[in-house]
């Protein structure tokens, strides 16, 4: 019996071999304790734009309203000046208004709400925030409260399709329903982690360090 070549296996049996090299290259991340709010409005401003800016965004923001109640009286125009620097200001303030606006009425600036609910009716309770998508509402999950979503964002999307754990014109609506499927419960932040790191490192998505790659061989891209 001729035995399967790495890179075309299918992506049950790939995930674990991909995220096993990963681990030895990157190792495995710790994961920090984050305030559940702090992750859903930093998550808003990180749509569309870098780490770097979304940061900035954040930190003008606190600087100058000092504090959640503020912010969420605050007129939309003020906070869109604040947050500039990370982009669509406009649509993201209007977004974390609502956001906080919504939590003032219930009473307190506080997710701890969510802790309660399946995780899918807390992705769903998030989600009908107008402006919050599911991966604003998955880090919210992951990284607020640590349950195990998978949470796809441009560099695991990329990185997922050259491997072949998702089709290649796969969207990222459903690349975090099939990536939740595979990659297993424990190993879920771990591989967030590690995949947003390789592809800000080596699987660029312009011009891609495929000789240096420690994926490479379980990789469809490189073979096309």
């Amino acid at each position: 019996m001729v035995a399967q070549a790495p890179h075309c296996l299918n992506p049950e049996r790939k995930v674990p071999l991909v995220l096993d090299a990963l681990e030895s290259g990157y190792g495995r991340p710790r994961r920090p304790r984050r305030d559940p709010l702090t992750v859903f409005v930093r998550g808003v401003l990180s749509q569309n734009t870098s780490d770097t800016n979304s940061g900035r965004a954040y930190e003008a923001l606190m600087e100058r309203f000092g504090s959640w109640e503020a912010i969420s009286r605050a007129a939309e125009a003020g906070i869109g000046q604040a947050i500039e620097s990370g982009g669509l200001a406009a649509q993201k303030a209007a977004t974390i208004r609502r956001i906080l606006t919504s939590l003032r009425e219930r009473g307190g600036f506080s997710l701890d709400y969510l802790k309660a609910l399946p995780a899918e009716q807390a992705e769903r309770e998030l989600t009908a925030i107008k402006g919050v998508g599911v991966k604003t509402a998955r880090l919210v999950l992951l990284f607020g409260f640590g349950v195990p979503v998978f949470v796809v964002d441009t560099h695991v999307l990329r990185v997922s399709r050259r491997l072949g754990l998702i089709p290649p014109n796969c969207t990222r609506q459903k690349a975090h329903v099939l990536l939740d499927g595979i990659v297993p419960d424990r190993r879920k932040y771990s591989a967030h982690m590690n995949i947003i790191r390789h592809g800000r490192e080596t699987c660029h998505a312009r011009r891609p360090a495929c000789d240096g790659c420690p994926i490479r061989r379980w990789c469809c891209f490189v073979r096309a």
